[in-house]
């Protein structure tokens, strides 16, 4: 059985009322600015290992989907724990340095937006040693910005060693 999820706030419903339909238009520099602040938060928080910053990059339930498996993480708790094996993961192997490129930013709706992103991994040597692409669903938050409400995990590849 499939259970509806609630429906926005009040104030939500509103602000998004009042907004401007952008559905399915490119983004604007505000858009961008604000994906860009955002990553680099995000960035911060997995090259830091911070579990709690990391899941407050997330809005929940939060759903990742990779082409095995699809997980739904209903709580910030489960976040954390969901994340906490990644970190672990990340520090045996040496990363020590996150950059990410937008490969692209689409508008799905004045509260939602899509976001291609590849990131590399680097170790203590500066090389590039991990490649992974993710396609996010960010939705806006009133009192908190962008934060990622879905993950669609496409795959990495180990960077070649130079």
């Amino acid at each position: 059985m499939t259970r509806a999820l609630p429906g926005p706030r009040p104030r939500e419903r509103e602000a998004a009322r009042r907004a401007p339909s952008s559905a399915g238009s490119g983004p604007g520099a505000g858009t961008r600015r604000d994906v860009a602040a955002f990553l680099e938060r995000y960035a911060d928080a997995l090259l830091r290992g911070d579990l709690e910053a990391i899941a407050a990059c997330h809005v929940t339930p939060v759903l990742f989907v990779t082409e095995w498996d699809s997980t739904v993480l209903a709580t910030s708790r489960q976040v954390v724990e969901g994340f906490r094996g990644v970190v672990e993961e990340h520090r045996r192997r040496g990363y020590v340095a996150l950059s990410h490129r937008v490969e692209t930013v689409s508008t799905a709706a004045s509260r939602l937006v899509e976001v291609a992103v590849r990131w590399t991994f680097h170790d203590a040597d500066g090389r590039a040693v991990l490649h992974d692409r993710y396609r996010y669903l960010l939705r806006r938050v009133d009192d908190r910005g962008l934060l990622i409400n879905a993950v669609v995990v496409l795959g990495g590849s180990t960077a070649a060693i130079r």
